[in-house]
């Protein structure tokens, strides 16, 4: 089941796949719809990262391939108006390879995490590697068979 981690003032913090923020204030329909959703799909490397809405009304689905009947019967009755989008590439598959990116290329990438659209994997070069490749592009060019989004910029603190 997914883990809802509940939020105070100041930044969300760090989350796994499948972990969500639970804002105070707001409508709960949407965070156990999530969780429902989560123990649903389970580990499955199909499941996307969800979406919700500013309003928290709103849950775009992401998911490649057909619904299993599990995930089908929880948004039979969801609550909460929702989306099922399709994604391009396999959602785990996408998460391993962003995994390996960085295993295998630390002196290149300082952050890949899959993206929610599941299209490729979002990376972010260094200045100090992106300048003299001439660009973020030019420095990821050949490092994976995954479409890279390449920014520049810094890794956060951890």
């Amino acid at each position: 089941m997914a883990a809802r981690k509940k939020s105070s003032a100041g930044p969300a913090p760090r989350l796994g796949h499948g972990e969500f923020v639970a804002y105070p204030g707001g409508p709960t329909a949407i965070y156990d719809l999530l969780e429902r959703l989560s123990a649903a799909a389970g580990d499955s490397p199909d499941f996307g990262t969800p979406g919700i809405s500013l309003d928290r009304k709103r849950l775009t689905v992401r998911w490649h391939g057909e619904l299993p009947g599990p995930v089908r019967a929880v948004l039979a009755d969801p609550g909460v108006e929702v989306t099922v989008q399709q994604t391009p590439c396999r959602p785990g598959d996408l998460r391993a390879e962003a995994e390996r990116l960085l295993r295998e290329h630390p002196d290149v990438l300082a952050a890949a995490t899959a993206r929610p659209e599941g299209d490729g994997i979002e990376v972010l070069v260094p200045p100090a590697v992106a300048d003299p490749a001439g660009g973020p592009d030019q420095a990821v060019a050949g490092l994976s068979d995954v479409p890279l989004f390449a920014e520049v910029g810094e890794a956060p603190p951890a």
